[in-house]
């Protein structure tokens, strides 16, 4: 389900440029995990501990298997059972140490948490123009900003990547979390960030390298396999090209 801001309005200025953060030059490649598919589909839940759906849990455990092909050295997880669970099952599948953080939990949408998909998307629109004029500090519906957001996962980042220099390693939780972290990294507008796509089950990878964090690939259905044969006439679907 997309729960992004509406498309600017008529004549909006395009947002300016947002330099990347910093990198540490660990060379490792973090795999950044959407949790499997819920069963609250239809509302805005955000830091609400809602369970995973069947169809979730069998995509935790094919996700699972698919980064011990790896594997992975090291998982960093939200504490929310969604995506705990998946970094649960990745550290179980690649013998790997987990840890669990309180800030990687999702984005908490505040008057506007656990309501039905169509008023939040009528809200959205009354807020467009709010959002726009401020979108890395907007807080319309009374809960967290981007930069609040940024703030408090982004140590968890670098704590990642930390946790296996020159290897690859997982952080498993949510879209907007894991949206947030990758345009601070490479520099994305928070604005132009939401046109970054991640499925449930799928992964972006970002790689720790010494002159910047390159984002390496993003919605990938099998985080952790190679890539399918190229295509003649460009790359794989899931390798990232352009986002701004």
């Amino acid at each position: 389900m997309l729960l992004s801001p509406p498309s600017p309005p008529a004549g909006h200025v395009t947002e300016p440029e947002r330099a990347p953060r910093a990198s540490l030059g660990t060379g490792s490649l973090v795999w950044l995990v959407r949790h499997g598919r819920v069963t609250a589909p239809d509302v805005a839940y955000g830091d609400a501990d809602i369970p995973l759906s069947e169809e979730g849990l069998r995509q935790t455990e094919a996700v699972a298997r698919s980064l011990s092909a790896l594997p992975v050295r090291g998982v960093r997880s939200s504490p929310l059972q969604r995506a705990r669970l998946l970094g649960e099952a990745v550290a179980r599948a690649s013998n790997a140490p987990l840890e669990v953080s309180k800030d990687l939990a999702e984005l908490h949408r505040g008057d506007w948490q656990g309501i039905p998909r169509t008023e939040y998307a009528r809200r959205w629109a009354e807020e467009r123009e709010a959002y726009w004029l401020a979108p890395l500090t907007w807080r319309g519906h009374g809960g967290e900003s981007e930069a609040d957001l940024v703030q408090r996962a982004w140590p968890d980042l670098l704590a990642a990547a930390q946790m296996a220099p020159g290897e690859a390693v997982a952080v498993t939780a949510h879209r907007q979390v894991i949206r947030a972290l990758t345009a601070a990294a490479v520099g994305i507008g928070p604005g132009a960030s939401h046109r970054i796509t991640l499925d449930p089950a799928h992964g972006i990878l970002l790689r720790d390298a010494r002159g910047g964090w390159i984002l390496e690939r993003t919605n990938a259905p099998c985080p952790g396999a190679p890539h399918a044969a190229e295509p003649r006439d460009g790359p794989p679907e899931d390798v990232v090209t352009q986002l701004r």
